[in-house]
This record gives structure tokens, sequence and C-alpha cells, in this order.
């Protein structure tokens, strides 16, 4: 019966998907340049399998704001980098997931700058941000250019 039901949930999933507009980016890349979007399979089952094991390893209950906020900026990172994962060009493909990787650490910044208490670790977390999204724009431009 669960071999069924699982069965069934996977083929319900994967009709789902095949529905999707065909103009849709590749699951995973959303937030990335056209260029990254193109040249990504998508995270596919596997990126959706590691995400839901990434939840259940944590407690959540135990867990405080600060800390569901930068979970949820890892996973969504962890995502997205997962779906370059696939980019068979080697320079697109360290581009692309070097935007995700750097969109995480300021994300994991912000939340620092939020919630952090220590001065020095407020100083990091400016100049990651400040620095990270630098590259992230030249990133994105390069990427632009490659699409084209």
């Amino acid at each position: 019966m669960l071999r069924i039901l699982l069965a069934t949930a996977f083929a319900v999933s994967a009709g789902a998907a095949m529905a999707q507009d065909a103009k849709a980016p590749p699951e995973g890349t959303e937030s990335l340049p056209k260029a990254c979007q193109s040249a990504s399979p998508g995270q596919g089952m596997t990126g959706k399998a590691m995400e839901m094991g990434d939840m259940a390893s944590h407690s959540m209950s135990s867990m405080g704001e600060p800390q569901m906020a930068s979970m949820k900026a890892m996973q969504e990172m962890n995502r997205t980098m997962r779906a370059t994962h696939g980019i068979k060009d080697p320079d697109l493909a360290f581009v692309c997931g070097m935007i995700a990787h750097h969109r995480g650490a300021v994300a994991m910044s912000k939340i620092e700058l939020q919630s952090g208490k220590d001065d020095q670790a407020k100083a990091w977390a400016r100049k990651i941000i400040e620095d990270q999204e630098k590259e992230i724009a030249e990133f994105e431009a390069w990427a632009g250019k490659r699409a084209q």
C-alpha cells in the first residue's frame, strides 16, 4: 500500500512538473541570471529530498527567530547551488554557484545585523554585505554577457 501511495505521489509530482510552463526557469534557478537558468537542468528530486532531510535534521521547536531565519537562508542558498551543479560549462557553473553562495552570505550577514550583539561580528557582517554584493553584481554582469 505504501509503495502505491509513493508511486502515485511521484507520478502526480512528475505530471505537475511537466505541466509547468515551458518558459519557467528550472527549479532552484528562479533568482539566477538567464544564462544560469537556461544552462541548468534544475535541482530535481535529489535536491528536494536533500532539502526535506535538512529540515528533518533540526529540531524546529528549539530554535529562536534568528536561527530559523538563518536556516531558511541556508536552505535557499543550498537549493539554488544544487541547481547549478548540472550546468555543463564549468565557468558558468562556478559563477552561477557563487551568486547563490554570496547571496546566502549576505542573507546570513543581514540576520547578524538584526539580531547580533557583538560589535566585531556586526562589522564583519557589514563588510561581507558590501564585498559580496559588489561581487554578485560582477558575476551577474558576466553571466549577462555570456547569455548574449
